[in-house]
């Protein structure tokens, strides 16, 4: 490490970073990193985190050598228990990736997105009807889950009735990141009733696959199992893995985004008032929601090779960690970076990542709460935010349940 490196980790704070929960402790810590250094040692961990935009740029640009693969540091998958990152586009480097990725990128285009708002919005007001005369709902139960886990079911072919499986699923594949250090892989993976209940998801998933062999369906099921890859069919455990991917990842940015936005407008009343006023704002105003209050808190890297960032010298074979959250209220791209503003541009957020990793279902997740905002607004006069349950995650920002209070308009 450089003389420069040396000082710069000196500077800062101590200790580990807190959970999330509502923002506030995990936000002063990282305003008071970034404010020292861009770049941070744990000694604790081994691990360096990242904690400013052009920095987090850099190594989100440069996969060879800021891998996303961790396989070589991961203890071995127990082979009774499905290995659900096996050919996930999320820990997968290139080549690989690319051609992983090409099996399913044309499904969530721009174009191909434009084509499913009119269904999104047919959702939408089914769910809105549900809720009926009530003046108070649970604004992720009702409608910030089962709006883009019905979109992302449709697509893959499966039947959203189930939905109420596929959120317990989604939990315990997310499960394994509570009480994890950050800077750190955390538990090797998972065991008794949380392993037995991903048992049943990849039978449930499996079933569907061998249900498109027989029966071959234009769906992404589909055509996972009518792909190859450098000539060879995609593996059952390939297909379960994309297939569940596409599930938690097709749904979870949604459903966090649309509570994030009611809060930050429940703490920015101005805010909301400008986009009533003016609903041309809402796609700059989820670009706001996506930068001020990110879904996702966090990115992990592997270094393959020694790097210097920032000053700062990597060694190989260290996990660096990317905070997204830092990164979005970094001062050197974003004026007035503590302000909530809908009318922000640019805006160059790093929530959906960058990269060759850029988020695959952005598109998707735009047009759902974009649309879902608007029917909100539109069909409330006044919506008043009670007390939310958050996520007590380290890597996640959002809410379980956001109690709303509405006035129809």
């Amino acid at each position: 490490m450089t003389d420069a490196a040396v000082s710069q980790t000196a500077t800062a704070p101590d200790g580990p970073p807190p959970a999330v929960g509502d923002g506030r402790a995990t936000l002063a810590w990282l305003t008071a990193k970034r404010d020292a250094a861009p770049l941070w040692h744990d000694e604790t961990t081994g691990s360096f985190h990242v904690f400013g935009h052009p920095e987090m740029i850099e190594i989100l640009s440069d996969p060879a050598t800021f891998s996303s693969d961790f396989s070589a540091m991961a203890p071995p998958p127990d082979p009774d228990v499905p290995n659900f990152m096996e050919a996930s586009l999320t820990v997968t480097d290139p080549p690989r990736h690319g051609q992983l990725r090409k099996l399913v990128s044309q499904a969530f285009t721009p174009r191909m997105v434009d084509r499913l708002r009119t269904r999104i919005s047919e959702v939408t007001g089914e769910l809105l009807d549900a809720v009926g005369d009530r003046d108070r709902f649970d604004l992720v139960g009702d409608v910030a889950y089962p709006l883009p886990v019905i979109v992302i079911a449709e697509m893959l072919g499966i039947p959203a009735a189930d939905r109420d499986l596929f959120r317990h699923w989604a939990e315990l594949l997310l499960s394994n990141s509570e009480n994890t250090q950050v800077g750190t892989l955390g538990e090797a993976g998972y065991t008794g009733d949380r392993a037995e209940q991903l048992r049943r998801m990849s039978d449930y998933l499996l079933e569907h696959a061998r249900e498109r062999r027989k029966q071959p369906r234009d769906d992404l099921i589909g055509r996972l199992v009518a792909a190859e890859v450098d000539g060879e069919r995609l593996t059952d455990q390939q297909i379960i893995n994309f297939s569940a991917f596409l599930l938690l990842a097709g749904h979870l940015t949604t459903t966090l985004l649309l509570g994030n936005a009611m809060l930050a407008f429940g703490e920015h009343p101005d805010q909301v008032t400008a986009v009533r006023d003016d609903p041309g704002l809402i796609p700059a105003a989820i670009e706001e929601v996506l930068r001020y209050r990110p879904p996702v808190v966090f990115l992990y890297r592997l270094t393959k090779q020694p790097a210097t960032i920032g000053g700062v010298e990597i060694p190989a074979g260290r996990i660096v960690v990317c905070w997204i959250m830092s990164a979005n209220r970094d001062e050197r791209v974003f004026t007035a970076a503590e302000r909530f503003d809908v009318g922000r541009q640019p805006n160059p957020h790093l929530t959906f990542s960058h990269g060759i990793h850029f988020c695959l279902g952005a598109p998707l997740a735009r047009a759902e709460s974009a649309i879902a905002l608007r029917a909100l607004l539109d069909r409330f006069a006044d919506i008043r935010c009670g007390t939310p349950v958050y996520h007590q995650k380290p890597d996640i920002f959002g809410v379980r349940e956001l109690p709303l209070d509405v006035r129809r308009a």
